[in-house]
């Protein structure tokens, strides 16, 4: 289970060689990662979640389970921040690079990178990924106002407006209306939104690697700033959701699901947050950087440790 499990997350990280062989050689500027991010921001990102809510039929049963997941994973999200905020509340008042770990401690790359894996461990349960979609908004939620009102110090940021007027959000929206009214994209539409949102993973890994081929290993693996972020991503949250879910009338697919998505890498989306908000983008690209090449283990292994419990 261990290496079949890692050799799936090496494949999906190592998407990321042609980003990282193209600024390498300067067949592309360094600049050319913030215009895939872009792309996987405002164009790969609201596709996924549509084609995600298109691909499975709407159920009573679906709707309860979805409607707990969002409700857990936001506590999750959020307890998880706090707890983080008053361990290091110092530290967190006055450098930037605390601000950005708190929230990347919590916010997963449960989308991109958290679909192909949830459809190759679970193949036979195909609305499974629907809970990929229901974790991706609540990361999205906190991003845009918990995140940035971290980041900023500017309580502005917690109103609804900063919650709705964002492109995954919009794009959630849309896509629940059309699964809970059971109607579905046309046929030549739903393939145009499968291509780009299958897209996803592969933009999200270009991206990292073309990051990563602007730094140097050594930079990234030893700055200590990135340490408690990371552990806080990779092994003390996925603990805290599993022992929500554990509590919730679920079933063990759902715990599993939760366990599997809150054990995914620092999202991208605090790259693009901390660039565009004068936050510590220094620092959220090394965390990305290093829970993402670190995941290919630690993934892995908290599965494996997962089903000797389960």
């Amino acid at each position: 289970m261990f290496a079949i499990t890692a050799l799936k997350v090496l494949m999906m990280i190592a998407y990321g060689v042609p980003g990282y062989i193209l600024v390498k050689t300067k067949l592309v500027g360094q600049d050319s990662a913030k215009v895939f991010a872009k792309l996987l921001l405002y164009v790969c990102s609201p596709a996924l979640c549509i084609q995600t809510l298109n691909s499975v039929d709407c159920t009573k049963e679906n709707l309860i389970s979805m409607g707990i997941f969002f409700f857990a994973a936001l506590f999750a999200q959020i307890a998880v921040i706090l707890i983080y905020t008053l361990l290091f509340r110092k530290k967190v008042k006055t450098d930037k690079g605390h601000k950005v770990c708190a929230v990347a401690g919590a916010c997963g790359n449960v989308g991109f990178l958290g679909v192909p894996l949830l459809k190759f461990l679970f193949p036979e349960n195909p609305e499974i990924i629907l809970y990929s979609a229901m974790f991706s908004i609540t990361m999205n939620i906190i991003g845009w106002t918990l995140g940035l009102l971290l980041m900023t110090g500017d309580k502005k940021y917690i109103k609804l407006k900063a919650i709705i007027i964002n492109p995954s959000v919009i794009a959630f929206l849309a896509g629940m209306l059309l699964f809970v009214t059971k109607t579905k994209l046309p046929a030549f539409l739903a393939e145009y939104v499968n291509m780009l949102g299958t897209l996803s993973t592969f933009v999200c890994m270009t991206v990292l690697g073309m990051r990563l081929a602007t730094k140097k290993l050594s930079n990234v693996f030893l700055n200590k700033r990135v340490y408690p972020g990371a552990i806080s991503k990779l092994f003390f949250f996925p603990l805290i959701i599993l022992g929500i879910f554990m509590l919730l009338p679920v079933e063990p697919e759902v715990r599993a699901a939760a366990f599997v998505l809150g054990s995914c890498p620092a999202a991208t989306m605090i790259q693009g947050l901390a660039e565009s908000f004068d936050g510590d983008s220094e620092t959220a690209a090394n965390i990305i950087l290093f829970t993402s090449i670190t995941c290919i283990l630690t993934i892995p292994l908290l599965w494996s440790c997962y089903n000797l419990i389960f």
